[in-house]
């Protein structure tokens, strides 16, 4: 019988929780929110089946591992204050999702770091796009001091410049704002948009419903899947002269 490890917070070991299904504030798509203590954390997963995890004196192997990470509520509200960026309305209201009704558990959420609020009281608010930029550089520098407070150096380069560490700490909190939010982020501190088209980064995986297998359907020719930059260079190596990997395991 399979199991699921999960890593939470010591604070959240004995509290009270719920498990929220909500948009995504990047892209839209579901995304499992695990809340308590009036606290929200993301639920991200990795299966891998030849992986194994320590879990206190024990070794666990082939089993999905996830992992709740604290994520600021501001960000899931943004979507939808958004969809109306021009209209004052009351948080409640904004936040009716008939897709997500869980979004409602949201309403409580200070958003005067990124809305203006002409009534604090019944919470009536409007997104304001200068004021979340601001918030969003605010987000940057946090990310910056934690990298260096940790010692996280991103890639090989352990003698990095402010500059690429403001690059990679761009890119985390764009993992949670909107491609246009993103850009406009970019363009605030300076920073280029580059697209990797041969090899893309990986990235974490979201805990999603489970993935079905999929038939193979009689006459369909699969396509292959795109070779990256480093493999079509070692495809053009010219191997005249070499010999093969077998060749040194045959009896001689």
């Amino acid at each position: 019988m399979s199991s699921v490890v999960t890593l939470l917070p010591k604070t959240l070991e004995n509290a009270d929780a719920s498990i929220l299904t909500l948009h995504h504030p990047k892209n839209g798509q579901k995304c499992l929110v695990y809340f308590a203590n009036n606290t929200f954390h993301e639920l991200l997963s990795a299966n891998d089946k030849y992986v194994s995890w320590f879990v206190g004196d024990s070794v666990i192997g082939g089993e999905p591992l996830t992992v709740a990470t604290k994520i600021d509520p501001v960000f899931l509200v943004l979507p939808y204050l958004m969809k109306n960026p021009h209209q004052y309305a009351p948080l409640d209201q904004t936040l009716v999702d008939d897709q997500f009704p869980c979004a409602m558990q949201l309403s409580e959420t200070d958003v005067s770091s990124v809305a203006d609020v002409k009534d604090a009281r019944l919470g009536i608010v409007k997104f304001n796009k200068e004021k979340t930029i601001n918030w969003l550089v605010g987000k940057v520098d946090k990310v910056i001091n934690a990298m260096k407070e940790n010692g996280v150096e991103p890639g090989f380069n352990s003698l990095l410049s402010d500059k690429e560490y403001q690059r990679y700490a761009v890119g985390i909190v764009s993992d949670y704002i909107s491609a246009t939010l993103s850009s406009d982020l970019h363009d605030r501190l300076g920073i280029e948009v580059v697209c990797y088209e041969d090899e893309k980064p990986a990235k974490r995986q979201k805990l999603t419903e489970p993935d079905l297998p999929v038939k193979e359907k009689k006459g369909v020719k699969t396509k292959a899947p795109k070779q990256t930059k480093s493999q079509r260079d070692l495809a053009n190596v010219n191997t005249k002269g070499m010999k093969s990997m077998a060749s040194f395991f045959k009896k001689k």
